[in-house]
Order: structure tokens, then C-alpha cells, then sequence
């Protein structure tokens, strides 16, 4: 064998093994990641169940969103969003054109809408300390179903203005408002999108896709004139 063959050789073999070392780890991390996935997913699913066993009952399984007791027995958690929170102090020091990241506060939360017959009736939150899971907040319905009927319409406002993959999709609350939105975080620009009761409040509209500055900007104002002393 010529030696230049021999050389050739022998570069393919240290590239091939410097390719390995590096993809490795993006295999194991993905690996990793799919098994938490279905790690919290599973956990989820049996904290929803310990909740409609134990606070369900056949008095007050109206309050919870279902449509009767069966309805517990079958129901499963769905798709979770990752949830994101901005506190009276971030709002009030918001500034324009920042964006809306350097604001959130990770509470590192998942909402999880719970699911009957294809139906969201309510919510669970998982919520994650100190790398172990815990059940959060379960119920809701007024709440819930104003981000589920958001939800739905997500994939035709996408559409309508022309946001391509890839983008993240979170749920952002904001609790001295009392206001949630989905927030779509796109290469191009980052939105967010009315899911609450009476947002009226703030003349926006349920389902509307809004700059995330436009959005932020608008209720600053509106969080400056609220006392710090008097939110819960």
C-alpha cells in the first residue's frame, strides 16, 4: 500500500473518531431527554389520578370541569406547556424593544391540560424542586378553557402570519393582572397571544396574535399604578 493511501487512511480514522466523541454526547443528551419527558409525563398522569380519586367526588366533580365522575376515570393528561412568570417589579421595569426573555421568572413549571374524550375540562401542574417532581395546582375551568379555545386556534394564527418552524411556544402568566398568554418565540419576532378571562381589561383581544413589545409595553403603564402593597 502506497504510503499517501496509508495517510489517507489513517486521517479518516482520527476524523471518524473525533465525529464520535462529539456526537455522543447529543445522542446520550437526547436519549436523556425523551426519558424525562415520559418520566414527568407518567408522573403527571398518576398525580391527576391521585387528585380525582382523592378531592374528586361525586358532589363536586362539577367544580373541577368534568362532566360527571366517569369522566375522571378516563381522563389523561395532555401536551404540557412549559410556563413562564413576569412579577409586578420585571412589568414595571419593562423597557421597550428588550424583548420579553429578561423579564421571565422560571418557576419551572409544566401546565398540563387534563383531557375527556378529546375535551380539556381542567388543568394540573407539575412543578419541579430540587430535581424531584411535585403536584401543583390542579382545577380550573373558566381559566383553562380561555387557553385551551386559544390553543386550537394557534396553528391557523401561525399560518395567517406566516410563522415558520422552528419556534417555541410557552405559557406566560403574569399574577398581579391576573393575565395569561401563549408567547410564541419565532427566529423573526417573539408574540404573544391573549388566553384569560376578561382580557378586555387591557383592550386586547382573546386569540389575537400581539408583538410581545407591543404587549408588555401597553400593561408597564398599566402596572405602574398598582400599589406593590395591595397584590396578593
Amino acid at each position: 500500500m502506497r504510503n499517501i493511501d496509508r495517510m489517507f487512511i489513517g486521517t479518516l480514522l482520527v476524523v471518524t473518531c473525533l465525529l464520535a466523541i462529539i456526537l455522543l454526547p447529543d445522542i446520550s443528551y437526547s436519549q436523556e431527554m425523551k426519558a424525562i419527558e415520559k418520566t414527568t409525563l407518567d408522573f403527571a398522569q398518576k398525580a391527576l389520578e391521585g387528585y380525582c380519586k382523592n378531592v374528586v367526588n361525586k358532589k363536586n366533580f362539577g367544580r373541577y370541569g368534568f362532566k360527571s365522575l366517569k369522566g375522571t376515570q378516563i381522563a389523561r393528561v395532555g401536551k404540557p406547556y412549559r410556563v413562564m412568570v413576569i412579577g409586578l417589579d420585571n412589568l414595571k421595569a419593562y423597557r421597550s424593544g428588550v424583548g420579553a426573555k429578561p423579564s421571565f421568572v422560571d418557576p419551572n413549571m409544566l401546565w398540563f391540560p387534563v383531557v375527556v374524550d378529546g375535551n380539556v375540562r381542567t388543568r394540573v401542574e407539575i412543578i419541579q424542586r430540587k430535581r424531584k417532581l411535585i403536584a401543583g395546582a390542579f382545577g380550573g375551568i373558566r381559566p383553562v378553557q380561555k387557553v385551551a379555545g386559544v390553543a386550537n386556534q394557534l396553528p391557523k394564527l401561525l399560518k395567517s402570519k406566516e410563522v415558520k418552524k422552528p419556534y417555541n411556544i410557552m405559557l406566560v402568566k403574569i399574577p398581579p393582572l391576573h393575565a395569561t398568554f401563549l408567547y410564541i418565540d419565532s427566529p423573526e419576532q417573539e408574540f404573544l397571544v391573549p388566553a384569560m378571562v376578561q382580557p378586555q381589561r387591557f383592550n386586547l383581544i382573546n386569540g389575537q396574535m400581539y408583538s410581545a413589545d407591543e404587549v408588555l409595553s401597553q400593561l408597564r403603564e398599566i402596572a405602574k399604578k398598582i400599589d406593590p402593597k395591595k397584590v396578593m
